[in-house]
């Protein structure tokens, strides 16, 4: 039987969740910077920026818990075909209690002029490579056999497709984040590879936001996360940022049943952004963690003769 510490509690719960047990639902990721990570949850995104563009993540969430998700995403989109296509490429590594994992997704999309603003689908596909340590957890029978032996390191397909709609004012974008459920089952002393799509348990992320020109000093743009799955509850992450004179943004945000954030960001020129954002659990979390943080760095390499005067905001 495992030892519990009150702060282990949440591990027990992440290894239920997701590690090799034959669990149902999938796990996702998330940001508070969604924002600024789009290529990452909505492969539609990719070359939108018009520019070859890279944005690098790190998230330390729930800090003080053993076990607590810890997340690094990577990514680089470029326009194609003349601007009518995107390509791009993107990698994530995440501990979250006894499960390593790391994704790497090849990306493509097309886009075409609809209305107002453009139209972009985008498919990516690529491989999830995923390990459970389950000699990291600690038990009170010495040589439990549950416990003894780590999987393998094992290599599974996966995907995601988007739609991204968007102009100078607005965008709207619907993904789904991961097409195939991936899961490590054990098997008599073996660990077996279980790789299963099934539309029901597919996660849909509606994301939109749009840019209000205050001033000539002043934009504010608030966005919208909508997560929904099967059988479960809406989930929602709002945030609220204004950009003052194109180069510092500051604001809130609230992720519904889980925290309260505080962002800021700065634009150093119109290629280069930085950004951090700090979560207040609003959960009984609260009383032993003392909060999530988050850094995000993006750069766009304008490309040919091509060149911008105000930084993009979306």
């Amino acid at each position: 039987m495992i030892q519990l510490k009150k702060q282990y509690s949440l591990l027990i719960f992440l290894i239920i969740l997701f590690s090799g047990s034959q669990v149902k639902a999938q796990y996702d990721a998330m940001f508070t910077n969604y924002m600024w990570n789009e290529m990452f949850i909505n492969p539609g995104y990719a070359g939108s920026r018009e520019a070859i563009s890279t944005t690098g993540l790190f998230r330390d969430q729930w800090v003080g818990i053993d076990g607590a998700p810890m997340t690094q995403t990577l990514t680089i989109h470029s326009p194609f075909l003349d601007n009518q296509a995107g390509i791009g490429l993107s990698g994530m590594r995440e501990t979250i209690g006894i499960t390593k994992q790391t994704y790497f997704m090849g990306t493509f999309a097309y886009r075409f002029k609809l209305g107002a603003g453009k139209l972009s689908m985008g498919l990516s596909l690529g491989i999830l490579n995923k390990k459970d340590m389950f000699s990291n957890v600690q038990t009170d029978q010495p040589a439990d056999v549950n416990f003894t032996l780590n999987s393998p390191r094992m290599s599974m397909p996966n995907g995601s497709f988007g739609l991204y709609y968007y102009n100078d004012k607005y965008y709207i974008g619907l993904s789904v984040p991961r097409l195939i459920n991936n899961q490590i089952v054990p098997d008599i002393g073996s660990y077996t590879a279980k790789n299963t799509f099934e539309a029901k348990n597919l996660h849909y992320f509606l994301t939109a936001g749009y840019v209000f020109n205050v001033s000539s000093e002043v934009k504010i743009k608030p966005t919208i996360l909508v997560k929904s799955v099967y059988a479960a509850p809406l989930e929602f992450d709002l945030s609220f940022n204004a950009f003052i004179k194109e180069t510092v943004w500051t604001g809130f945000a609230y992720r519904s049943g889980d925290a309260v954030s505080l962002l800021i960001g700065l634009q150093i020129n119109p290629n280069l952004r930085i950004g951090y954002s700090y979560d207040y659990t609003v959960t009984k979390l609260q009383k032993i963690n003392s909060g999530s943080h988050e850094i995000c760095i993006g750069y766009d390499f304008w490309i040919g003769k091509s060149k911008i005067v105000s930084p993009r905001v979306f």
